[in-house]
């Protein structure tokens, strides 16, 4: 594993679920599983505790490298140990945009994909366009790591997160590239909306508590609000 695996790895084993914690109450979950197709055999990639898994039910399987209880098979996106053409389709939810060496993990989704097989991807997209650091705490939370230092961590290859970098990565092979952008509302008590900006891999440990008091001080409210731009993409391989 690389550097950042070892990482993703560490952080998952010393937070478990919480990245479904995070998301789930915004329903996103079952939009996204809702936009996979219904019939055939699906591999969820990146799968984490395995809430997606569950919600696609009996025909899919999971694979991640953590070692949360969730995979059903533990391994890299780089080298998946199923035979070619195993899937009808293939989820990846919030991981894509993670991993290293992103055209080796394109050609092992079109290898394990049969024909007219289909991948979709939920993307992060930040803070929403019209969010201000008075607005939104996910705006604010951005700009207080920007002020007072990530954790410096560069993960991924930036073409997986956008439209044009899509219709780059997927070229020969593929074909019917679609982007659709679903905007979340993670708004709810600080509890729920910290463990949203806490499940962040940029958030240093040493100034995680500076953080959040400020956090808290700007929205002293019983509802603190916190929008999130995501987008959905998906790709047909030829």
């Amino acid at each position: 594993m690389t550097d950042r695996e070892v990482f993703l790895r560490a952080f998952h084993a010393a937070n478990p679920g919480i990245t479904s914690r995070a998301y789930a109450r915004s329903g996103i979950y079952e939009r996204f599983a809702a936009r996979v197709p219904q019939t055939g055999r699906v591999l969820d990639l990146g799968c984490g505790d395995g809430h997606l898994t569950r919600l696609l039910g009996p025909r899919a399987i999971g694979v991640d490298i953590s070692v949360e209880a969730g995979p059903s098979v533990r391994a890299r996106a780089q080298q998946l140990p199923f035979a070619d053409g195993s899937f009808d389709a293939i989820a990846c939810h919030l991981a894509l945009m993670l991993f290293d060496e992103v055209e080796r993990v394109i050609g092992e989704l079109h290898r394990v994909l049969k024909p007219g097989g289909t991948f979709h991807a939920l993307l992060g997209g930040g803070p929403v366009a019209e969010a201000s650091a008075t607005t939104d705490a996910f705006y604010l939370f951005a700009v207080l790591l920007a002020q007072r230092g990530t954790a410096g961590i560069s993960f991924g290859d930036k073409r997986a997160s956008s439209e044009s970098g899509w219709h780059g990565l997927f070229k020969r092979g593929w074909r019917d590239i679609t982007f659709e952008r679903w905007e979340l509302d993670l708004s709810g008590s600080f509890e729920d909306v910290w463990t949203f900006l806490g499940s962040s891999y940029q958030l240093r440990a040493d100034n995680a508590e500076s953080i959040g008091l400020e956090l808290r001080a700007r929205f002293p409210g019983e509802r603190v609000p916190c929008r999130v731009s995501t987008y959905v993409a998906s790709v047909t391989r030829r």
